[in-house]
């Protein structure tokens, strides 16, 4: 299905005499020391929500240290919890990929594994859906990581809110909350994670925005580098003439063919002067011989 031409079929969430299912996805990838803890506030979260029930993806994104251990171990005390190992590293956006299709929640909760985002705020994310929204974004309105982050993330957000008249202040995180029948339509590609809200508003979702605790990175460096950068620009410029052209490509393609039209004529015209004027110089010469 055309993640930017499908309908999106929306049930609405609230309460009811069954719990909603909630749909956790996480990519892992070297998280061995971080993901028992955040199981723990995960399930302590859960149990505090009476009107949800909670399964897990586990999404190992091969990962070099013992994750995939690990995330089998507590699959085999939790039977709420899925794990699915990726044979090398893929990426993020492919981690993610794989957990919403592996996903079976009418409402799903991506966030990172490393401990920076905070299971307690998942409860305000379910609010927004249940007020009718589709998808609800975290905004890191106070980030606690250094200039080098911050300063490009920034610019990354402007910038992203320029090309696509997006209102999102935050763009980055992967802490979302989404109805499950959207998110499982969607196709992502390359660093595409980061701009779900665009496709989703594309598609005529409705979006909001929650504010979300932030800490630097407790364990393990960011995988964030000049070269991830320079992919998303890239990503975000190919995303922004998709979604421009897509429904009107007789507006691209036509004037790629006015052109190709008018350079054709044009060295149609000096071909023909060109041969006109070899037919008038040929016979002078031949009667000076």
């Amino acid at each position: 299905m055309d993640v930017l031409s499908a309908t999106v079929p929306v049930r609405p969430v609230g309460p009811g005499s069954s719990p909603v299912l909630v749909s956790i996805v996480l990519p892992v990838f070297n998280e061995a020391r971080t993901l028992p803890e955040l199981m723990r506030r995960l399930d302590v979260v859960g149990v505090t929500l009476e009107r949800y029930r909670f399964e897990f993806v586990l999404v190992d994104d091969g990962s070099a240290d013992r994750s995939v251990e690990v995330c089998e171990a507590l699959a085999a005390e939790d039977p709420r919890i899925t794990v699915v190992s990726l044979s090398r590293n893929y990426g993020q956006t492919a981690a993610l990929q794989v957990g919403f299709e592996h996903s079976r929640g009418e409402i799903v909760v991506s966030m990172d594994a490393d401990l920076q985002h905070f299971p307690e705020d998942i409860p305000r994310f379910l609010e927004k859906i249940e007020e009718g929204y589709d998808v609800v974004c975290g905004w890191r309105s106070d980030r606690q990581e250094g200039m080098e982050r911050r300063y490009p993330s920034a610019a990354a957000n402007w910038l992203v809110r320029r090309l696509t008249g997006l209102t999102i202040h935050d763009v980055g995180t992967t802490f979302r909350a989404y109805r499950g029948d959207l998110v499982r339509q969607l196709r992502l590609l390359g660093e595409h994670h980061r701009f779900i809200p665009v496709l989703a508003r594309n598609l005529g979702a409705r979006l909001t925005e929650v504010h979300i605790q932030n800490i630097r990175r407790p364990v393990g460096t960011s995988n964030y580098g000049l070269s991830r950068t320079f992919n998303v620009l890239l990503d975000l410029l190919f995303l922004v003439f998709y979604i421009r052209y897509l429904d009107r490509p007789i507006r691209v393609f036509g004037r790629l063919a006015l052109l190709s039209l008018a350079a054709a004529v044009v060295i149609s015209a000096v071909l023909g002067f060109v041969s006109l004027a070899r037919i008038e110089v040929e016979p002078d010469d031949q009667l000076r011989d």
